[in-house]
């Protein structure tokens, strides 16, 4: 295997690290399009190390490294067949809480998709009727090799286009595609709507663990789970981590984007890597996530939804595994974290509510005790800090069962102004065992992926009330209703 710098150390890399622009951009100052090396505006054929979207603030980068093609600009270049697939709704935008260039979903929204590497234009064109896409947005592609010769080759070149200067809680259609004039290609039209204010109440999903056991299944759990946050008009869905078995195999993303999609067009997957993503280039080329601007870009990322303040970080690598650029990782990771969660402190008069999720959990009944050791050095890193910006739930997977724990803090005592950490590993994955009854656990449950069962959570939060039902799947239906809720309850105020 290549050194893990080639494609997962350096995961700025990985087209969506993000930098500030050098001028904050707005409707009316909708800013450069492309950016060269040296500062001017670039034309459509360019080779970039940086991208500048149209009307937005802040500039994507890309940190050169092995094994990925440069930014690329060729709005219409088309083979003579493209196929367009595994079309998905993302965010773009920086993590430096209340700079202009801060991620925010109420006025923007990134898509991204896949096409043959001859395939170069990057294009949306979108609009608030599905009859009328009367505005055009143009992005930037990039090439990731296939490292493992499995599955076809018309998914390894990467498109992401970015659209800001939105309206809150709207809905907005949209395809993707193009080419020259009057020979381009457009998918068909999608929706999905941006984020509304902060005073409105969203719907949150909470799911994990997807992968199956051999990356060879068509995910029918967790095509069914997406099915039904479609169907719920779930907002946003934070998924912890390893949604595919293998993260360098491309066979296994194309599996896992065909479950998603009967709502990754139009929902909004915050996602978090896990262990079976293994920090690899192409794992995070499927997260269109807002990024740092740094090495670490993607690895940590934090934006405002409505009445939550949510947190991702990936807490592979310099915290469960040391071996991974273990102390620059680490440090920049806590150093940023304190600095977003007093902001997000700060600011819960407006936002009132704190929600962090990741892969590794702080606690697990697991009959897997091996897994100690990770848990202990999740907490060793995270907890204090938890425990210091009152953080109101932390979401995790790995483990895959559902497990609720009462509210803690400073470690394991039980206090109901502390966070209320959950472990959702149950989106498909085959399940591990689960020990008997613990004084902290307030529920905990396993399921069988076999008989077609999965555990999915919906959060109905406003600025008054955070509500949560967790769902065991049925083996057919199509919508919650048809579905046993499992664990229903309400997170305290702070």
């Amino acid at each position: 295997m290549p050194k893990l710098s080639l494609v997962a150390i350096a995961i700025a890399s990985v087209a969506s690290s993000y930098v500030l622009a050098t001028g904050c951009s707005s409707k009316d100052d909708p800013g450069n399009p492309a950016v060269s090396d040296t500062g001017t505006t670039a034309d459509a054929g360019a080779e970039l190390t940086k991208f500048s979207p149209k009307g937005c603030a802040y500039t994507v980068a890309r940190t050169k490294v092995e094994q990925l093609g440069m930014f690329e600009l060729h709005a219409d270049v088309a083979s003579a067949d493209p196929q367009l697939k595994n079309v998905r709704r993302g965010l773009g935008g920086e993590v430096d809480h209340g700079t202009a260039a801060y991620a925010d979903p109420s006025k923007s929204f990134t898509v991204g998709w896949q096409t043959e590497v001859s395939t170069l234009a990057s294009r949306i064109r979108y609009g608030e009727s599905p009859d009328k896409l009367d505005q055009a947005a143009d992005g930037f592609s990039f090439v990731i090799p296939q490292q493992i010769k499995i599955g076809p080759e018309d998914g390894l070149r990467f498109h992401e286009v970015h659209v800001c200067g939105l309206t809150p809680g709207r809905t907005y259609h949209y395809q993707v595609g193009g080419g020259a004039p009057g020979k381009e290609v457009w998918s068909p039209v999608y929706s999905t709507s941006t984020a509304p204010a902060a005073k409105d109440a969203v719907k949150i999903g909470i799911s994990g663990d997807s992968r199956d056991e051999l990356g060879r299944t068509e995910l029918p759990v967790w095509r069914s789970i997406a099915g039904r946050y479609k169907a719920d008009g779930t907002h946003l869905v934070l998924f912890s981590g390893d949604m595919v078995l293998m993260g360098v195999n491309q066979d296994n993303w194309d599996r896992w984007m065909t479950a998603t999609g009967v709502s990754g067009t139009s929902v909004f997957y915050a996602l978090s890597p896990g262990n079976h993503e293994n920090e690899q280039a192409r794992a995070f080329a499927h997260m269109l996530m807002p990024g740092a601007a740094t090495a670490n870009a993607e690895r940590y990322s934090s934006f405002d939804y409505g009445p939550v303040h949510i947190v991702m970080i990936d807490d592979y690598p310099g915290i469960v595994s040391s071996s991974i650029d273990d102390t620059a990782h680490r440090e920049e990771l806590l150093a940023w974290l304190d600095a977003d969660l007093t902001k997000a402190n700060a600011n819960r008069a407006a936002v009132p509510w704190i929600v962090t999720f990741h892969h590794h959990p702080f606690y697990s009944d697991t009959t897997r005790t091996e897994r100690a050791k990770d848990m202990a050095s999740v907490r060793g890193a995270l907890q204090a800090l938890w425990d210091k910006h009152k953080v109101d739930v932390d979401l995790a997977g790995h483990d895959h069962f559902y497990e609720r724990f009462r509210p803690l803090l400073a470690g394991e005592k039980e206090d109901a102004k502390g966070t209320t950490y959950m472990v959702n590993g149950a989106s498909g994955a085959p399940s591990y065992g689960l020990l008997e009854a613990t004084p902290l656990a307030a529920f905990k449950t396993r399921y069988d992926p076999d008989k077609g069962e999965g555990i999915y959570g919906i959060a109905t939060v406003d600025t008054a009330s955070f509500k949560v039902k967790m769902y065991k799947l049925a083996a057919s239906g199509s919508t919650p209703a048809d579905d046993t809720v499992i664990d229903e309850f309400e997170v305290a105020k702070k």
